[in-house]
């Protein structure tokens, strides 16, 4: 088992924790199936306002956005949008409900937890995970609409007015309250998955835990998750260096051995993989400002033409770039699964704090189950007496 201290330091574990096969494995899957279902829809967004495929594959490459785009699209591109943004958003909460299950069983000495369990048990709880924000900005949306009604109440002359200033106080009161309940979606986004996770319970449970660590806890909630951010990054930054780094090398030495075919594989393979990803460039750009040449390959590679190249070589040039993109995801998916780890030990450790409850001695529904089906095994194996 785990031992924790119950302290801001159990939380530079999560590093150590989600440098695991497993982890990162899953954590890779429910980003490539989110990422698909939003290239989908976003590029139908496009194609439905007579853009074609070959326009947008060269300005947006594989991270296509109508936000950042500027363009006038019509309503349903922006309803497409929107639905492969709610699906990524889903599927992103999902699969870090899966890593903080494998966490946490790991952290209770269960080593041959799998991947595959850990994903049935995000699927088997997928309503409490999508639900508990939902139902929080359902409420929020419900008292937006009653201060909606009591505006237009105020439009009744001269009574309106008076009966909107009587009442000052308690709309500010209201007004308050929305902002506290958004606070509380940010904090369900980020919490909700290890809360399931831990407690293997349901989305009335989650709500309650979201808003009891955010009005019991709010200094540590802000000083642990601003902990947990830096230890993602860092993470990330650290591991995509590595990488670089063997990827280097791993280049050097066919370059040796194969001369000009491997280098200008890399090559052409390397500027592929720009020119596909080019608006992520940016990003870790303005995110690590001068450490981004250590991170990425911040060279400009000049395409080569085919026609100068054997065939085999231009092949393997997008099997290259293609090996190059597996690779990268595999180092996003880490500091992803560093991230949900920190705030899957954030919460274990908000739950001593708040209920004196150490969630690792607990035993949970689906532990009961499995030893329960144990049981029941055993007994049929027993011969029967005479």
């Amino acid at each position: 088992m785990l031992k924790l201290r119950f302290n801001y330091r159990d939380l530079f574990n999560a590093p150590r924790l989600a440098f695991s096969i497993q982890r990162i494995w899953i954590q890779f899957i429910g980003m490539v199936i989110g990422y698909v279902g939003y290239l989908i829809f976003t590029y139908l967004s496009y194609f439905l306002n007579n853009y074609s495929f070959d326009i947008v594959w060269k300005k947006y490459g594989l991270l296509p956005c109508l936000f950042t785009s500027g363009e006038v699209v019509p309503w349903y591109s922006w309803v497409l949008f929107v639905i492969g943004s709610v699906f990524l958003f889903f599927a992103y909460l999902v699969t870090n409900t899966a890593v903080a299950r494998a966490v946490y069983m790991t952290g209770k000495g269960n080593h041959f937890y799998s991947w595959k369990e850990a994903f049935a048990f995000a699927f088997r709880k997928i309503w409490s995970i999508l639900l508990t924000p939902v139902s929080i900005v359902v409420l929020i949306g419900l008292m937006i609409l009653g201060s909606l009604v009591i505006g237009l109440l105020g439009k009744i002359p001269f009574i309106g007015e008076i009966g909107i200033s009587v009442f000052t106080v308690f709309w500010f009161i209201g007004a308050l309250i929305i902002f506290f309940f958004a606070i509380v979606v940010v904090v369900a986004v980020l919490l909700v998955p290890g809360i399931i996770a831990t407690t293997d319970e349901d989305a009335f449970e989650a709500v309650f835990q979201v808003f009891s660590v955010t009005w019991g806890q709010p200094c540590r909630l802000i000083f642990y998750q601003f902990i947990s951010i830096v230890l993602a990054t860092v993470s990330f930054a650290v591991f995509a260096i590595a990488v670089k780094q063997a990827v280097l090398i791993m280049n050097g030495l066919f370059i040796n051995f194969m001369g000009s075919d491997f280098m200008n594989l890399c090559n052409n393979g390397q500027a592929i993989v720009q020119n596909w990803t080019f608006m992520l460039q940016g990003i870790i750009d303005g995110a690590f400002k001068g450490l981004s040449p250590l991170i990425y390959f911040s060279h400009n590679f000049t395409l080569i033409p085919a026609a100068d190249l054997n065939i085999s070589v231009t092949i393997s040039s997008y099997i290259y770039a293609i090996s190059l993109l597996i690779i990268g995801g595999w180092v996003i998916s880490y500091g992803l699964s560093t991230f949900t780890t920190g705030n899957t030990l954030l919460y274990l450790v908000l739950r001593k704090y708040k209920d004196d409850e150490n969630l690792l001695e607990r035993e949970d529904a689906e532990e009961e189950n499995e030893e329960s089906e144990e049981t029941t095994e055993e007994d049929k194996e027993e011969p029967e007496e005479d």
